[in-house]
């Protein structure tokens, strides 16, 4: 498993980026900073599609995720066998000038997160920044306009103080200085590297104070050298300042844009909530619409599968003494790791980690994302391998086919519904019906004594 952060993130995306390229289908899991914060819209049992994703919507205005596990998985078709290479990303909202951005931390869900042993200090000093599309184009527009200053910086008056301790010494290098020649500022690099406002603006103030000088920052050092007026002009057309910081600022949004672009299968267990999540932090704020909010997912990610929903599918094809009894991630990742669903089905394929160091922590998002994965192609197989003679060896693609019934079907927990689905109608309830309980005298009834 591969931990992804803001000090490797940069070394790390086109390694991420072949890997998504190169899958066959890609597993998700989110951890969230809150589930339902705000009590006036908690879910019900009696739930309609609608009614249960307006509250979903309402909820997640105040819920950021804080590591997203992405499972890439590759097909050998010499071998038959699958190879999961697992990413773990800690990741927090962008900060930056008139990017707004308060959220929740649900004091159950820290707890949750603490045991099972999320590392807090990570995501605070190491979590990848992120912006959605709107906040980036809106960005976008005020750089454009000249509409965001150092004066509005949340670090202004230690920006003046740099500022002023960084000039005493590039003036005393400037007036020797020859074109070509550098001075390496060691203390803004030590400091503030991980500060995308401290530099950006540095940048902008050391370029405007000295002419014919041009900035430049790597993981190594912050340089200030001197060039000549064509070198200049050239740099300028060339690197933007301003698109070099929103692409900073978009940080993990690369990684959902490249899952977008790939069209490859999305991958989930129970990850209605996950979804909605990616994409009101990653794309846009939610559409107040249902049917407008399952246009938009339908149109990012055309082909979603829910193992939640596919494990109760599918159940029926293992005898009743061998079936799992709980739809649980971890039971149903041990049930065929370990327990009976190893010889449920005879010739299996082959499931690898890449760099495999023994299991992962469960709640651990990138564990999570590959347990995923990993039951989908348990399932699959099992969908498939007694519609063909025995010595068939199925490709990817059969398996995924098999699957097409429930593809864009979601599960929905403790609904009115069962699931809905993200490509039309929603299917048919399954649940039993209401009982209705009511006092033979005309009085109100108390739930909690039924």
């Amino acid at each position: 498993m591969c931990e992804v952060n803001k000090e490797n993130f940069g070394i790390l995306y086109q390694d991420i980026k072949q890997s998504i390229e190169n899958a066959k289908f890609v597993s998700i899991d989110l951890e969230f900073s809150a589930l339902y914060p705000l009590k006036s819209h908690m879910p019900s049992l009696f739930d309609e599609a609608s009614e249960r994703y307006l509250k979903i919507r309402k909820n997640l205005e105040h819920v950021i995720p804080v590591q997203v596990g992405l499972t890439t998985f590759s097909f050998n078709p010499d071998s038959g066998s699958y190879l999961g290479t697992v990413y773990n990303f800690f990741i927090i909202p962008a900060s930056f000038p008139t990017l707004q951005n308060v959220f929740c931390f649900q004091s159950e869900t820290l707890e949750f997160l603490r045991f099972h042993g999320f590392d807090f200090n990570r995501l605070i000093y190491k979590g990848i920044p992120y912006t959605n599309t709107t906040q980036e184009n809106e960005l976008r527009k005020k750089l454009q306009n000249n509409e965001i200053s150092e004066v509005m910086s949340n670090f202004k008056s230690e920006l003046q103080n740099v500022f002023e301790e960084e000039c005493e010494a590039i003036n005393k290098w400037y007036g020797n200085a020859k074109e070509g020649d550098y001075i390496s500022l060691d203390k803004i690099h030590d400091k503030y590297k991980s500060n995308i406002d401290i530099i950006y603006f540095l940048h902008k103030g050391f370029r405007a104070k000295f002419k014919n000088t041009w900035t430049s920052a790597n993981n190594y050092e912050f340089i200030l050298k001197k060039v000549s007026s064509e070198e200049l002009k050239l740099l300028k057309k060339e690197k933007n300042l301003e698109e070099e910081l929103l692409n900073e600022l978009l940080g993990f949004t690369k990684v959902f844009r490249l899952l977008i672009s790939s069209q490859k299968p999305l991958i989930g267990h129970n990850l209605l909530q996950d979804i909605t999540l990616m994409i009101n932090s990653f794309e846009c704020p939610l559409p107040a619409s249902y049917n407008k909010f399952k246009r938009l997912i339908n149109s990012l990610f055309p082909a979603i599968y829910d193992t939640k929903v596919l494990c109760y599918e599918l159940k029926n094809l293992v005898p009743e003494e061998k079936r799992w009894n709980d739809k649980g991630l971890q039971s149903i990742f041990e049930y065929f790791k370990n327990g009976t669903g190893r010889h449920v089905v005879l010739n299996s394929p082959a499931i690898e980690m890449h760099n495999e160091g023994g299991y992962g922590k469960y709640h651990e998002a990138g564990w999570d994302s590959f347990c995923s994965g990993y039951i989908f192609i348990r399932l699959a197989y099992l969908n498939v391998y007694d519609k063909y003679p025995k010595s068939k060896k199925f490709v990817s693609a059969e398996l995924i086919a098999g699957l097409s019934e429930w593809k864009n079907r979601v599960n929905v927990i403790r609904g009115s519904i069962s699931s809905i689905s993200l490509d039309g109608e929603d299917p048919k309830s399954t649940r039993p019906p209401y009982l209705v309980v009511e006092f033979v005298k005309n009085t109100p009834v108390d739930v909690s004594k039924v």
